[in-house]
């Protein structure tokens, strides 16, 4: 398989950026909010995702089943 640098490179960050919070995910979330409340302070504009719709459970799973019929 070819090597991908820019692959690498993100690659190479991540593994940095974990080592520095210690590889625990609360740290590397709060860092996360420390600098996205930093760079939007510096005046840079933040997209935020639109929430989904949420999935109804039929989507998710078979239709219930229907119940025997009672036996005398």
């Amino acid at each position: 398989m070819k090597e991908n640098e820019i692959l690498e490179e993100i690659h190479r960050i991540r593994a940095e950026h974990a080592a520095e919070c210690g590889y625990d995910v609360r740290v590397m979330f709060a860092c996360m909010d420390t600098d996205l409340q930093r760079l939007q302070a510096e005046g840079w504009q933040v997209a935020t995702p639109t929430p989904r719709a949420p999935e109804t459970a039929y989507a998710l799973r078979e239709a219930p089943a229907q119940p025997a019929e009672k036996r005398p």
